[in-house]
């Protein structure tokens, strides 16, 4: 399965040779499987002077005759003559493509782990809840509790007599105070379920009347890491709770991605922790400084990396300024400063080129 640890390790690979990347959306909703293995072999074709044979014969060996086709999405990263070979089926769809380059083309992964990387839902009703752990859109843990039964109470039990007082106030009070006690009880559960898990952001589900009562009631922690809610029925599957969680996560990364960027031209622009321009970037990548990097989704550049302590420019110089060591060209620096980024604990967002017009690439500093 795919996760961070997957994606660090692949951002801190640097081949000898060529490594071929391939990304192949197998929605098989949309099209056949003989057409995507024919997308494949077009690919394939294209970039064949590139890439190494082995690789190439590898990438269509595991299509057409391993996959399984149980994803929407699969990523391919091969460099057979150094023992490099991974292969990721994912529930997300992904964009098709192949590239050859001396690192793993990872900017595609790094989007989709920062939209659908581990993220929980806690499905509530006023008896108790649900809660799904998706990683990448794939469920990967589902646990749930179950508090006391609500009865609508008969109201009216007291006597109707003038003066006397009904049964249906005490009737209220009790269907409140079991309701209650389930919704504490769900958020106690809840709460051990994020801690096992640890969810970088967690959703919540159900009637829209329950879930403003219950976000009122979880604790700052728990508070601090719900992205948003939407509404579900109790008995909702998986398959739906998934994708009514995407839709939202769209929604929610897009707010975030605009704020993203006004954060970091502001702090840019009056000389905070913020930087913008490619040139300033890279050398704030060399030092680690970088905490949040924001790149736009088709930015590429050409550059140099120093073949011996990894510094980028887009400078051609002799020597490298920190270590003495040569430079090589490399095809995209944006590319290597996304993987420098990772590789170095960093966080990256790959936004829409739309929201990225003026900026194209920028960073926010640790310090």
């Amino acid at each position: 399965m795919f996760d961070e640890k997957t994606l660090k390790e692949l951002a801190a690979i640097t081949a000898q040779g060529p490594i071929l990347s391939v990304y192949l959306n197998v929605d098989t909703t949309q099209r056949t499987r003989d057409e995507y293995r024919l997308e494949l072999r077009d690919m394939l074709k294209q970039i064949q002077s590139e890439a190494d044979e082995a690789d190439i014969e590898a990438a269509r060996r595991y299509v057409e005759l391993e996959y399984d086709w149980s994803g929407r999405g699969l990523v391919l990263f091969s460099r057979q003559e150094e023992g490099i070979w991974y292969a990721f089926s994912l529930a997300v769809p992904v964009r098709s493509g192949a590239t050859v380059a001396r690192k793993p083309y990872i900017s595609p992964l790094v989007k989709l782990n920062s939209l659908y990387g581990r993220y929980a839902v806690a499905l509530i009703d006023r008896q108790g809840g649900r809660f799904f752990l998706f990683q990448m859109g794939e469920l990967t843990v589902q646990e749930g509790t179950v508090g006391e039964s609500v009865h609508h109470l008969r109201q009216g039990g007291g006597s109707s007599s003038p003066g006397r007082r009904s049964g249906s106030a005490v009737s209220g009070r009790k269907e409140a105070a079991i309701i209650q006690r389930n919704w504490r009880d769900t958020i106690k559960s809840l709460e051990l379920f994020c801690q096992t898990h640890r969810p970088r952001r967690l959703l919540l589900a159900g009637n829209e009347t329950t879930l403003a009562q219950v976000r009122e009631l979880l604790p700052k922690a728990l508070q601090k890491i719900v992205g948003g809610s939407f509404a579900a029925d109790v008995e909702a599957n998986e398959v739906e709770i998934r994708d009514r969680s995407f839709e939202l996560i769209y929604e929610l990364a897009h707010k975030r991605h605009q704020d993203m960027v006004e954060t970091v031209v502001t702090a840019a622009a009056k000389g905070q922790n913020g930087i913008v321009g490619l040139d300033e970037t890279l050398s704030a990548a060399h030092e680690g400084r970088i905490q949040v990097l924001i790149v736009a989704q088709t930015y590429h550049e050409p550059g140099y990396r120093c073949q011996g302590c990894g510094y980028l420019t887009t400078q051609k110089v002799a020597r490298c300024p920190f270590c003495g060591g040569e430079f090589a060209e490399i095809p995209d620096a944006v590319e290597a400063v996304v993987s420098q980024t990772v590789e170095k604990g960093g966080t990256v967002e790959v936004i829409s080129d739309e929201l990225m017009a003026e900026t194209k690439i920028g960073a926010l500093l640790r310090y």
